[in-house]
């Protein structure tokens, strides 16, 4: 049989990382010196005799003044002086680390541990490295006997997989303390470490992490399609809810009735190339996720190390889902569609059957099911309920209380006749109350097939899902009402305007001028237009289109406006002060330029200059009219348009042969800001 060599290290005058200041630091960090025994490193040294058949094994620590001993087999002492440590040697070594006869190595001959008692003979440590490439220690093993053929190349792999298993361990320990203070849900926390306590801890029954062996079974064409159960631990029969014994000799699909592909797939992968492989995948038969590793054990076998991660995986399916509802709720605008999208979140999140939203009656008789989310082959509950045609299920619904029933043939609440909620198919499910103005008037319902323990975390995502709807749900309302508040004033500020105008027309019937008094009750509409477009965007900010388009329509057919530039939002001032400015300009149009003809039109165009910040440039361009020459006196008309936007006076002027050609100029920061309103 094959076996690793030994491999040359530098002396230890040689090794300056022994005292190197990152490295302690590293180990620091760790926190592990000094503490007491755990099963996942004593399993480790444990696997590592039998595996390495030596009969001492050590997890070895590397301080700046001594090496010390986290777990150890078959050796007297907790921890030494750095004079009798050969884990030393290893700090500085990319791989195994191997002595056969420590007698005979120059760097270890004088070790008093080889020189006296316990009198050590023969070493092979593989080093401890964090993911940094730092190494703290080894995982050694030692006999008393020179070994001149090493390691066989299994042992040695297998020792380099345990020592990776070790560092795994540390790094899970240090990950602990960490996520007690990050995780904000301290009980799923606790959940998830204990989960992953240990990554790799080695193949006996007592380990926490599962343990299988397997054998590959093949067609008549060579290719593998199953595998069958050799041996399994006890925490395997704990991991997948089953009788360890029931599995032996039995194969994953028969054990698993339609297991995906991959759990066959990845495993003959393992056996047929050699190659170690990691995992993460659920067996959806069962509905839990696992993490692991798989190595093969000999030519038709292969051996898998695992842990569950279920709860894990599901922390990080709810806290997404509940990110990609908030996404959602925040673009839609009805109700129904809220209940939708969060119905499909929780049902594609939880894997259940069918979830859904109903109103309820005044007195929570009756709920009326709006369209529902359902799993192919699960009928929709679309329609009217009474909820005592299925159980006591009103009771905590009159309290405001979720229901969890996990399963209804046994639950209080429905066992006296499960039947109704069976032919539904209902196996289990929660209830959800949702609260408007502080009353019941909806719930929020999640149905399965088959029994189900909802766990506090679900119950946690359920309470959350259902408060963004609240959240949702009481927005659309207040923007309904919103809008009733503002056709409200919309339809009083108009007919405000039109009894002005009508006391102005009344006042101002006698005067001769009726150019004045058009001109004034023109601008006093074009204010109605532009309140009117203010309304509708809550008095906020409008968009510049919508002003442009309703002022100009008062005027004439927008067919005639050659009109383009981005929407942007004006205030309210921008607006007011834009409307009348487009009104004189459209007036003189009409009456002097380009629109008195037929055959006139108006370019209107608007662009954001990068100047100052960003800087509104407007155009009003004439053709096809009339040749035309500036006014030889300044009536209201022109100072309003000299003002130019927002009242900035940066307006210029072209009375053109063919045309008024004008151009505005104001800062964007002054035009969108929505806390100015009209003076």
């Amino acid at each position: 049989m094959d076996h690793i060599a030994p491999v040359d290290t530098p002396p230890v005058s040689d090794t300056p990382l022994v005292s190197d200041p990152d490295r302690l630091a590293t180990l620091r960090g760790y926190a592990i010196l000094d503490t007491g025994p755990e099963p996942g490193f004593d399993d480790a040294v444990q696997l590592a005799t039998l595996i390495c058949e030596a009969p001492v094994a050590l997890v070895s620590l590397v301080s700046h003044d001594r090496q010390w001993f986290k777990a150890r087999i078959d050796f007297p002492m907790g921890e030494t002086d750095l004079d009798a440590s050969v884990c030393v040697h290893a700090l500085s070594v990319p791989d195994l680390l191997i002595i056969d006869d420590l007698t005979q190595d120059p760097r270890t001959a004088s070790n008093p541990l080889v020189t006296g008692p316990p009198g050590i003979r023969f070493y092979a440590g593989a080093p401890l490295r964090t993911p940094d490439g730092v190494v703290l220690g080894t995982l050694c093993v030692i006999d008393r006997e020179p070994r001149p053929g090493g390691l066989t190349p299994n042992q040695a792999s297998a020792l380099r997989s345990l020592a990776r298993q070790v560092m795994g361990q540390l790094e899970l320990r240090r990950a602990m303390v960490a996520q007690d203070a990050l995780l904000a849900a301290r009980r799923q926390a606790e959940t998830e470490l204990k989960a992953s306590e240990a990554y790799w801890r080695g193949l006996f029954h007592r380990f926490s992490e599962g343990f299988v062996v397997g054998e590959v079974l093949r067609d008549a064409a060579g290719r593998v399609t199953d595998w069958r159960y050799i041996d399994v631990n006890a925490a395997f029969g704990a991991l997948v809810g089953l009788d360890p014994a029931s599995v032996m000799g039995r194969t994953v699909r028969q054990v698993f009735p339609g297991i995906e592909d991959d759990w066959v797939d990845d495993f003959a992968e393992v056996v047929e190339t050699g190659e170690g492989r990691t995992f993460t995948r659920q067996i959806g038969a069962i509905r839990r996720w696992y993490e692991g590793r798989a190595f093969r054990l000999g030519p038709e076998r292969f051996a898998v190390l695992f842990f569950e991660t279920t709860a894990r995986v599901g922390a990080e399916a709810r806290s997404t889902a509940l990110l990609a509802l908030g996404d959602r709720l925040r673009d839609l605008v009805t109700i129904p569609a809220m209940t939708r999208a969060a119905s499909a979140i929780v049902g594609e999140t939880l894997d259940v059957a069918r979830v859904g939203f109903g109103r309820l009656s005044a007195d929570l008789a009756v709920i009326d099911v709006e369209p529902d989310w359902t799993v192919a082959g699960v009928a929709s509950l679309t329609g009217r309920h009474r909820f005592d045609d299925y159980g006591r299920l009103r009771p905590k619904l009159e309290r405001g209380e979720p229901l969890a029933i996990a399963d209804v043939r046994t639950d209080p609440h429905t066992r006296d006749d499960p039947s109704p909620l069976l032919s539904l198919g209902i196996g289990s499910m929660v209830n959800v109350p949702i609260r408007e103005r502080g009353r019941v008037v909806a719930m929020f319902f999640v149905h399965d097939l088959h029994p189900r323990a909802w766990s506090a975390e679900e119950m946690a995502f359920l309470a959350n899902v259902a408060d963004r709807v609240e959240v949702g749900v009481a927005r659309l309302q207040a923007e309904d009402q919103q809008r009733i508040l503002n056709d409200e004033l919309s339809h009083r500020l108009k007919n405000t305007l039109a009894m002005v105008q009508a006391i102005a027309t009344q006042t101002l019937k006698g005067i001769p001028q009726r150019d004045a008094v058009d001109a004034f009750i023109q601008r006093l509409a074009a204010l109605g237009r532009a309140h009117e477009v203010l309304l509708q965007q809550d008095w906020a900010t409008a968009p510049m289109r919508a002003v442009v388009e309703r002022t100009l329509d008062l005027h004439t057919v927008l067919g005639r406006f050659a009109i383009a530039g981005p929407d942007l939002s004006l205030g309210p001032k921008a607006v007011l002060s834009l409307t009348l400015l487009l009104h004189e300009l459209a007036t003189n149009a009409i009456k002097y330029g380009a629109l008195s003809r037929d055959a006139g039109g108006v370019g209107l165009t608007w662009a954001v200059a990068p100047e100052g910040g960003g800087t509104l440039v407007m155009s009003w361009q004439e053709r096809g009219g009339p040749p035309v020459t500036a006014p030889t006196r300044r009536g209201l008309g022109s100072r309003l348009i000299g003002m130019g936007l927002a009242g900035t006076g940066e307006s210029a002027l072209d009375y053109r042969v063919d045309g008024l050609r004008a151009e505005f100029r104001a800062p964007l920061a002054m035009l969108n800001d929505p806390s100015s309103g009209a003076d």
